[in-house]
């Protein structure tokens, strides 16, 4: 069979295969809807007492399932009650204690107050009647001093006259000091007094404050813990509501099954009866659809289809390899470097790869110019910071090395950056963050694969598409050769593609890609 053949009847198991994805869709949904119009049936014959006696296992569990939806109901008022009247409780309890706790506060405050003004005057009369007693001891010093001086023998009548007289001022200075000093200390006794007495209020204040702020946190703490079994309750309460009312609602459809099937039908039910059939009839017209599209499955095209993605993923696969070809290519970093280093020079071997860089050159004319028109305008290419900034950090993996490369040829200009990752017992990841640049719009044909949702698994590879951090990713297993490789298109122009051995594989790679800053990338 040839290419465009394979390509045309895959096609026609591509769109059978959609065709039965829409229905599949559209099934459930009728599904759902008869299964409503039947509890909608079965419910209006209980609740307008239709004759169902025929159905009696059916009349007794739905009665059950009320009785207890019933009971649970009243349960949830009385806890409800409860809840509310525990709650009014606690507001008043909280506003009286609030209360008792400022009226003790401000109370220890005045206290305070009085105490600093009453240590202020103490302290006050404490510090004169120090200054007096310090001065009269200078007064005796300084008699002793005149009273020897004027015993000496060689002390002259006018020293002594004038000794005479200082000797009176000290002693008219010390009666003034003695007279201070008592009135001093005469005032301090009431003001000691005072202070003890207020020293003694103001603990009596802390401890009533203490033991009030711990009333108030023993008293709210406990209808706390009221009112969060109370809650627990209506929620224990509220989940066997769900259940009996999910149990009623499987005994309402049960029996609109069988009202529906059932040769005579109560006039009262004709409406919801007619909705069932309508209901029905739809879901069993979308039944024979998909049956017609079942009938139409094709061998021949089904083995084209297989080999139709096997083509589409394969050349996804080229035009990856195509772009890190670009980098590599032609980097001027990797002239130095064998093999580049035969483009030196002017051997066959330079010669026919700078012939093959031109055919590609030539080829890719209108690529540069697609590529900036899907970006939007001109392509500046990521800088080695920019790409290493959204590289992934994942706990207990070390970043061993990290290579830049960036390749520009006329118009042509991509970059990559390549990440060895160290792992546990030894395992190691591969990762290649490219910058398709002006090539970018190569990455097409991928994002076309990945929206097409194509999943292949045989006996050598398994392929399929998955969502990983809100992006859609290829994966695939090379089944052979152990490795695992995960590959996501971003912005139309960032391609990420993660290699491991590991026997964690595609699991290792999702933790790889998710801790991808790719917000970064400019």
């Amino acid at each position: 069979m040839s290419v465009k053949s394979i390509f045309q009847e895959g096609m026609k198991e591509r769109r059978r295969r959609r065709s039965l994805g829409q229905r599949g869709r559209e099934l459930k949904e009728k599904e759902q809807a008869l299964a409503a119009r039947l509890t909608a049936l079965g419910q209006k014959a209980w609740e307008t007492s239709a004759d169902i006696s025929a159905f009696s296992g059916l009349r007794t569990s739905l009665g059950e399932a009320q009785r207890t939806i019933d009971d649970l109901r009243g349960q949830a008022e009385q806890l409800l009650k409860q809840q509310r009247e525990a709650e009014e409780k606690r507001t008043r309890e909280s506003s009286r204690l609030a209360a008792a706790v400022k009226e003790a506060e401000e109370g220890q405050q005045a206290v305070q107050r009085s105490l600093g003004e009453h240590k202020g005057t103490l302290q006050a009369a404490q510090r004169e009647a120090q200054r007096s007693r310090e001065r009269l001891a200078a007064i005796a010093r300084e008699r002793g001093q005149l009273q020897g001086k004027a015993a000496g023998a060689d002390a002259s009548e006018a020293e002594k006259d004038e000794i005479t007289r200082g000797l009176a001022l000290l002693e008219k200075d010390e009666s003034s000091l003695q007279s201070s000093l008592a009135a001093s200390e005469a005032a301090a006794r009431p003001a000691a007094a005072l202070v003890a007495s207020l020293q003694e209020q103001a603990e009596s204040a802390r401890k009533k404050l203490d033991a009030l702020r711990q009333e108030q946190k023993q008293a709210l703490g406990e209808m706390d813990k009221a009112l969060a079994a109370l809650k627990d309750g209506l929620a224990r309460n509220a989940e066997k509501a769900r259940e009996a009312e999910a149990l009623r609602g499987r005994s309402y459809r049960e029996l609109g099954e069988k009202l529906a099937s059932a040769p005579a039908a109560d006039p009262n039910l004709a409406g919801e009866m007619a909705a069932v059939a309508a209901a029905r009839s739809e879901r069993d017209g979308i039944q024979a659809m998909i049956g017609g599209l079942e009938r139409q499955r094709d061998q021949a095209q089904v083995s084209a289809y297989k080999k139709m993605t096997a083509i589409l993923i394969g050349g996804a696969l080229l035009l990856l390899a195509v772009v890190v070809a670009l980098v590599v290519l032609l980097a001027p970093k990797q002239r130095q470097r064998p093999p580049a280093s035969l483009l030196q020079g002017g051997s066959e071997a330079a010669r026919g790869l700078q012939e093959l860089a031109g055919q590609l050159q030539k080829g890719l004319g209108g690529v540069a110019a697609a590529s900036e028109r899907i970006q939007g305008g001109k392509i500046e290419i990521a800088s080695e910071k920019a790409l290493r900034a959204a590289l992934p950090v994942v706990p207990s993996w070390r970043l061993r090395e990290a290579r830049y490369n960036r390749g520009s040829h006329e118009k042509l200009e991509t970059a990559a950056q390549q990440a060895e990752y160290a792992g546990p017992g030894g395992d190691a990841v591969h990762l290649q963050l490219t910058d398709a640049g002006t090539a970018s719009a190569l990455l097409a044909p991928l994002k076309m694969v990945i929206s097409m949702g194509i999943r292949v698994d045989d006996a050598s590879v398994m392929q399929q598409t998955a969502m990983v951090g809100g992006l859609a990713v290829v994966e695939r297993v090379d089944k052979k050769e152990g490795e695992s490789t995960l590959a996501l298109v971003h912005r139309d122009r960032y391609l990420a593609e993660i290699k491991t051995r590991s026997a964690r594989g595609l699991p290792l790679l999702r933790e790889f890609a998710a801790a991808m800053d790719l917000s970064r990338l400019p």
